[in-house]
């Protein structure tokens, strides 16, 4: 006899509280194919979406996807709104996560908050408005998304989702460099997910709570230490797009010390993560930021390679958002080279790009770029007439 909606629900709640990512990929094989053999179509769902979210956690992503697929048709075929937004958001975290895909994502993020709120569903429709605050461009907009998620929260008395926005809320802090704020919110947050017994929330809010620590001198060993306990948890649940995120801090954390080998040593960690897994989004992630690393160390000619990789790789994962970001990161690299000419190439890619996704803001930013390019070639000619600049177009 396959499992019941309600108890299926629970225990994968209650594994991927503790980590058990693992269990979860059995437990939900097994209650698939009973449901499927019984008809159980609800309890099918369930079971997918298990399989979608613990596979995706576990860095298995292109079975994720299809799992999660199959979810979005099934809740579709039994017209069930509740699973439908389920679906929705696990897609979105797939997308996210796995692909980093975040138009992808926000698309699928806004079909659920529509859903969520026309049935009424408070605790989807934060949930849903939750994941929309995780990919807001602006610490405002975020901010914003978090609040209504803890209203919701605390009004349908919901510990674990209200420990996710009040992390949401600090991490708007963080972007707008307002620390004590931030530490506040990662307290009570850290409470909260203990109350609740999620381990790997517990610990992501850990790993935040070093990243606050590490921005003053005096608390930098101490906050250093608690990002390491994060990525080490992470990587005893094998949550592998946690352990990846960890590895991303804890570089960044090094650059803004300025110990720039300390930093490659874990942009390197990343890199073979991602090769680990076979996982080109994240190889392609990766290559760019060590474009960012090579710029630092005044090598333009290998922040050039890197991110001529990382534009490669962008085309080859279908991700137009990425291509875009690393061929505007190109055209800079030979701006600040005075090659005005290929920056300009580079610059016009990127904003066609953003023109079809319909990024008016970033399209924006290139094409004044493009002009700018223009005002330094005219005056790197005119320092040439005067002796002052020997080459530029």
């Amino acid at each position: 006899m396959p499992a019941t909606v309600d108890s299926l629900r629970y225990d994968i709640e209650s594994l991927t509280k503790s980590g058990a990512f693992s269990e979860i990929v059995d437990r939900c094989h097994v209650e698939l194919t009973l449901a499927r053999r019984e008809g159980k179509h609800s309890v099918e769902v369930i079971a997918l979406l298990g399989l979608a979210q613990a596979q995706c956690s576990l860095g298995h992503f292109d079975f994720a996807r299809d799992y999660v697929n199959q979810a979005v048709d099934g809740a579709k075929a039994i017209r069930s709104v509740g699973l439908m937004v389920d679906a929705l958001l696990a897609r979105a975290r797939i997308a996210r996560e796995g692909y980093l895909q975040t138009g992808e994502a926000l698309d699928d993020y806004r079909k659920a908050v529509d859903y969520a709120f026309e049935a009424g569903d408070m605790r989807r429709y934060a949930r849903s408005v939750l994941g929309m605050g995780e990919i807001a461009s602006s610490p405002d907009e975020s901010s914003k998304h978090a609040w209504k998620a803890i209203d919701i929260a605390r009004e349908i008395n919901d510990d674990r989702l209200e420990a996710r926005a009040i992390l949401l809320l600090s991490n708007a802090f963080i972007r707008k460099h307002e620390y004590s704020k931030a530490n506040d919110g990662l307290l009570v947050a850290l409470r909260k997910a203990q109350a609740v017994k999620d381990r790997l929330l517990e610990s992501v809010i850990i790993g935040q709570q070093g990243l606050v620590l590490a921005q003053d001198a005096d608390s930098f060993e101490r906050g250093w230490e608690q990002q390491l306990t994060a990525l080490e948890v992470a990587r005893g649940l094998e949550a592998v797009f946690h352990e990846f995120m960890r590895l991303y801090m804890l570089a960044m954390t090094q650059t803004a010390a300025k110990d720039l080998d300390e930093a490659r040593r874990y942009f390197d960690q990343m890199l073979a993560l991602a090769q680990d897994i076979q996982h080109p989004p994240y190889e392609m992630y990766t290559l760019g930021l060590l474009g960012q690393w090579q710029e630092l160390r005044r090598n333009p000619d290998s922040a050039s390679s890197y991110y001529g990789r990382a534009v490669d790789m962008a085309r080859a994962v279908g991700n137009p958002q990425s291509e875009a970001r690393y061929l505007y990161a190109l055209g800079s690299v030979y701006m600040s080279q005075w090659e005005f000419a290929a920056a300009r190439q580079e610059f016009n890619q990127a904003r066609a790009i953003y023109r079809s996704l319909d990024d008016g803001p970033n399209a924006t930013r290139v094409r004044a770029s493009i002009y700018y390019t223009y005002l330094l070639a005219v005056a790197t000619r005119i320092l040439r007439l005067l002796g002052a600049r020997p080459s530029g177009d």
